[in-house]
């Protein structure tokens, strides 16, 4: 008897499922419109000989809904080819797909519940997003759901699947058989994301091209896992996360996220700027010069300073592609708190998660200092931190 895995599929939008409408314009398809598609594509690969359409359908659809997902791709797992896998998986969406350029932090939260919702039912989870904010996505997920014994693998498309050069299939595939047949792998146990045949950890990524499939890249870290003619999962190469319990927070909505806001440095930035960006902020993430650096001038220790006794959280990331925020420069005298080598995306889905928490703000501070989910070579949180319920009353560090 084969050994039966499920896949929950949430389909949030993105221009994996959209088609041109009548002004030529992409427009998002409906979740029957793209289901209807991807069995139609899985017919031409699990048709027996003679067989029709119609009756080929009636095997792979089960009566409750459920879809069998392509029994080649069992060839690619020695285990699951000689104990006989069979991945099932459901398709549900958002009410509401949407653009990527649309999330809100609103939307993470509705992701995050879906997951938490279904995660004793199946063995691994796939949301389909779109590309644009997929690492935002990726790598709040990772805060919010936290320690989780199951793959969840955000994967998108830069083509629309009904294309016929689409990068969509391939994505959708690749991320099905990583969450199905490779589902009992405990490295895979994490928030992840899937792009042009690699697996990487999802709040280490970064949008870097927006006119190849090869969209997204893991600039301080190996990617988990290279599906070429053969697979390979690098668990040699990760640095392994260091996971404390799930940390509880309050869900994101759009009446409690903080105020959150970037500082991006250049040449010639003004007291005014920085003063505009400081004031009436909950948290900013300071982009600087390579290993953290900003210029050196009084003024600008001053607004930091200030900044820091109004209780403005400060974390430094570096402008550049690849590297870490060391602290030694003047920044963290004024209580600017190291990044270490923590992507955009996810210092500011980091910051928001942080802000939202029932925490004090010296628990705050010492969350942002350390590595939580494997987000930056930052040290491991320790001691465990205390787990916080919506409305409980803030807690002092231990």
């Amino acid at each position: 008897m084969a050994v039966e895995r499920k896949v929950y599929v949430l389909y949030t939008g993105g221009t994996f499922g959209m088609k041109k409408d009548d002004n030529g314009k992409l427009a998002p398809q409906t979740l029957d419109v793209i289901k209807d598609f991807i069995i139609r594509h899985t017919i031409l690969y699990e048709r027996k000989k003679g067989e029709s359409d119609e009756n080929v359908w009636n095997r792979i659809v089960t009566k409750d809904g459920l879809i069998t997902l392509y029994h080649q791709l069992a060839e690619d797992d020695p285990k699951a080819k000689s104990q006989k896998y069979k991945v099932l998986y459901r398709m549900d969406s958002l009410p509401t797909p949407i653009d990527s350029s649309n999330v809100t932090p609103k939307d993470w939260s509705d992701m995050a519940e879906k997951i938490k919702e279904h995660m004793g039912v199946y063995d691994g989870f796939v949301i389909i997003h779109g590309t644009d904010t997929m690492a935002f996505t990726s790598s709040a997920l990772s805060f919010i759901l936290g320690k989780i014994n199951k793959p969840v693998i955000v994967t998108g498309a830069q083509m629309p699947i009904f294309h016929p050069r689409t990068d969509g299939l391939d994505n959708f595939v690749g991320s099905m058989l990583m969450a199905g047949y490779f589902c009992d792998r405990e490295m895979l146990h994490q928030v992840m994301l899937y792009d042009l045949n690699k697996l990487y950890q999802g709040n280490r990524v970064v949008k870097f091209d927006c006119d190849s499939f090869s969209v997204f890249d893991s600039p301080n870290v190996f990617p988990i896992a290279s599906l070429e003619t053969t697979i390979k999962l690098y668990e040699h190469k990760m640095v392994e996360p260091i996971f404390p319990p799930s940390l509880k927070s309050k869900a994101f909505t759009r009446a409690e996220t903080p105020e959150v806001r970037i500082l991006r440095f250049f040449p010639g930035i003004t007291e005014n700027y920085v003063r505009g960006i400081l004031v009436g902020a909950d948290g900013v993430i300071l982009e600087t010069y390579g290993s953290g650096n900003v210029p050196d001038v009084a003024w600008l220790k001053e607004c930091l300073t200030e900044a820091d006794k109004r209780g403005v959280l400060m974390l430094n990331c570096t402008q550049v592609y690849r590297g870490t925020v060391l602290p030694i420069y003047a920044t963290f005298e004024a209580h600017v708190i190291p990044g270490y080598d923590i992507t955009p995306e996810a210092a500011m889905t980091k910051m928001i998660w942080v802000l939202n928490s029932g925490f004090n703000p010296e628990t705050k501070r010492k969350i942002l200092k350390h590595s939580l989910y494997g987000e930056s070579c930052a040290p491991p949180y320790s001691p465990l931190l205390p787990n916080v319920e919506p409305g409980e009353r803030e807690q002092t560090p231990e």
